[in-house]
């Protein structure tokens, strides 16, 4: 397996390169290594399949309040001192 020059991102075999999908350079294959980069199986993905929506708002309102952490740090004796 190889990683980019530029970014670190992992390379993946297309037409005959290796490519880079975060930069989108192209390097070239080391033909005496092949078995680098056998592919043994291909995942199907359905249409009906979507990426996850992160919403950073969110957890605005989930957050405890500073008296409620005090008493927290308090119970279970965890102080600033302690990395915290």
């Amino acid at each position: 397996m190889r990683f980019c020059e530029e970014c670190g991102n992992m390379l993946v075999p297309k037409d005959g390169k290796l490519f880079c999908k975060a930069c989108e350079k192209e390097f070239d294959l080391d033909t005496s290594k092949e078995d680098d980069y056998k592919i043994i199986k291909k995942i199907r993905h359905d249409e009906k399949e979507s990426a996850p929506i992160v919403v950073k708002e969110g957890l605005r309102g989930e957050r405890i309040s500073a008296e409620d952490r005090k008493a927290f740090e308090e119970m279970f004796d965890i102080s600033e001192a302690d990395g915290y």
